[in-house]
């Protein structure tokens, strides 16, 4: 219990703390310049979302689970699985997926690159906790080695009774809900983690 109380505040922290103040030195705001007279000249910017989510530093870009990563992500969970998996892909960004089909298996990977999806990331694991308090297989337990380096492996959250697992690196949110017969909850967690790392791998961009 000592172990959950201190994940949960570590998330309120990192959700609380992880926008921009939104202005630069002596007051400007941000995305606005100063004339020679001192006098600040504001450029059009997107406003705050309602969680104070900053566009400077998380602005949407174009990556996406294109038709080829689909292909490539259900190569790997036949691997896993011993299934032929049919797939469907939905490659437009900023929100993608890839599902997967098969005898007693349904996998999707679902990739979120809009703006602020690292902060609402955050805020999908710390509403989770909160509603889950009294349903120990709806808290979300931490995954090393999938999502960005965190205290207490934080951007990475595997939820049991969702059978999901919510990862994030930079302001890509990558879920990976995932059921197969006959495998346990370990082996699940397993699989969407490979299949997470995977995903990431083939999004990134630059």
């Amino acid at each position: 219990m000592e172990c959950l109380v201190a994940f949960a505040a570590a998330l309120v922290i990192g959700g609380c703390g992880s926008s921009g103040s939104g202005t630069g030195a002596g007051g400007t705001a941000a995305g606005g310049s100063t004339t020679a007279g001192g006098k600040a000249i504001q450029s059009p910017v997107q406003s705050r979302g309602i969680k104070g989510e900053n566009p400077a530093t998380e602005a949407a870009s174009t990556a996406h689970i294109s038709a080829g990563d689909c292909k490539a992500l259900a190569a790997l969970a036949e691997r896993q699985t011993g299934l032929t998996l049919a797939r469907r892909s939905t490659p437009k960004p900023p929100l993608s997926r890839c599902h997967l089909s098969g005898a007693g298996a349904s996998i999707s990977v679902y990739l979120d690159a809009g703006f602020a999806a690292n902060q609402r990331f955050h805020n999908r694991i710390e509403e989770t906790v909160q509603f889950n308090t009294e349903n120990p297989a709806g808290l979300p337990r931490p995954v090393p080695h999938v999502g960005e380096r965190a205290a207490y492996n934080a951007d990475a959250q595997w939820v049991p009774a969702l059978g999901s697992l919510l990862a994030v690196r930079g302001n890509r949110w990558l879920t990976v809900t995932i059921s197969v017969s006959h495998r346990t909850d370990r082996q699940l967690r397993g699989d969407a983690a490979a299949l997470a790392r995977a995903g990431f791998k083939l999004t990134a961009i630059g």
